[in-house]
């Protein structure tokens, strides 16, 4: 096949315009790429929300967990930072320096104080009119008169039969010797009075001329019937019953007179010292207003084991039966202090065995330990650890961390 030069010429006149025209669309795409690269303030990056719970779960649109069903949250782009806003910054602050800003100082004050303490305490039988019931033979109970505990009784009341193998022995033996020498019925006579047994029960035994099987108790006092354990208000039944045996000397019944009861306080130790026997005190009764004047009778001079509380104690005469044994009662008294250093109560800071209070110094609260003394209301006296010119926290509770700060303290000292 023959090709001339004329169609030569054109066919690579086309060639060069199509190699042109691919050059020219290359630029064009590669032109196309780089402008989005090139831009620096615009980057194109898809939402996603997460789980604020579990931020594995991710997605790229609002929804719920489908774990805990919490709304999920715009997730944060990496590189930004949040603005600091004058609300932020605030909250920002060292939060000791806006604490301390806002505390209250005050200075210690020396002056006399008038101590006014009060103490809770109850209505008590007095124990001095106590009268105890028992038995000087051992025998058996036949028959029990007395019903419940604190029956009502009188004295001369019969309360009880005992039968007793040995107080039918001395019958006996009185009723023998009726016949015989008078030297010998005096001494079994007397035998029986020790054992409980009266004169007219020994005049109708030698009438009689029979022996008794059962022995009459009769009650040697007026009041309540109360058992023997040592809380007399403890109970509501009684400890003894029908066909109980009884030992000589043992205690079968309490008889308490409520004619005469005490009003027993608790004073704290620290109180203590500050009461004397016939000081003045005021006795409120608990839901009354009435208020009682009256003096201190007793102050226990020991304390029990385990207990920092000692016992102070006012007669009172109850013949009109105006008070009742277990009626809640409170008092108040007030003494007088030398002149010492006092400070708000609110400022101290009690940590168990050690009491502190804050002291401002250069700007700054410093914890110092103190020794107090006496408390009369909100004042608490101090014996050692501040000065005159010493500022003190008002309100000891705002300036610490709680455990923390304990821990720290009690750690350095």
């Amino acid at each position: 096949m023959t090709v001339d030069n004329k169609q030569l010429t054109i066919f690579g006149a086309r060639f060069e315009g199509l190699c042109a025209l691919s050059i020219a669309l290359c630029q064009l795409s590669i032109l196309i790429l780089l402008i989005p690269s090139c831009s620096p303030n615009k980057h194109v990056h898809a939402e996603q929300y997460t789980c604020p719970m579990h931020p594995t779960v991710v997605q790229d649109k609002p929804g719920t967990c489908p774990v805990c069903g919490m709304d999920l949250v715009l997730k944060g782009k990496h590189g930004e930072e949040a603005k600091i806003t004058d609300e932020l910054h605030y909250l920002l602050k060292p939060v000791n320096s806006t604490v301390i800003s806002s505390i209250k100082t005050v200075v210690p004050v020396r002056k006399s104080m008038n101590i006014r303490a009060n103490a809770n305490g109850i209505i008590v039988y007095d124990t001095r009119a106590l009268t105890t019931i028992s038995s000087r033979f051992n025998g058996r109970i036949e028959k029990l008169f007395v019903k419940y505990n604190f029956q009502p009784i009188h004295k001369g009341q019969k309360l009880l039969e005992i039968y007793s193998p040995e107080l039918l022995t001395a019958q006996r033996d009185l009723l023998y010797l009726l016949k015989s020498d008078k030297e010998l019925i005096d001494g079994t006579k007397e035998k029986l009075r020790l054992l409980g047994v009266s004169v007219e029960q020994i005049n109708q035994l030698v009438s009689r001329k029979e022996e008794i099987n059962s022995f009459n108790v009769y009650s040697s006092a007026e009041g309540y019937i109360s058992n023997t354990s040592e809380n007399l208000t403890s109970q509501t039944e009684l400890e003894v019953r029908e066909g109980m045996y009884v030992s000589a000397g043992q205690t079968i019944f309490k008889v308490v007179n409520p004619k005469n009861v005490w009003a027993e306080f608790d004073m704290h130790s620290d109180d203590a010292v500050l009461v004397k026997v016939n000081d003045p005190l005021q006795i409120k009764f608990d839901e009354s207003t009435e208020v009682l004047d009256a003096r201190i009778n007793f102050v226990q001079p020991f304390y029990k084991n385990g207990q920092s509380f000692a016992k102070v104690r006012v007669y009172l005469s109850n013949s009109n039966g105006k008070y009742h044994v277990g009626q809640l009662i409170t008092t108040s008294f007030n003494s007088t202090s030398q002149d010492s250093w006092w400070i708000p109560l609110s400022s101290r800071l009690s940590l168990g065995t050690k009491t502190i209070v804050f002291v401002k110094k250069d700007g700054i609260f410093q914890p110092r330990e103190i020794t107090t003394g006496y408390q009369s209301d909100n004042w608490l006296e101090v014996l050692k650890g501040i000065d005159a010119t010493d500022s003190i926290a008002y309100n000891a509770q705002f300036m610490i961390d709680s455990e923390s700060f304990i821990k720290i303290y009690n750690h350095e000292k």
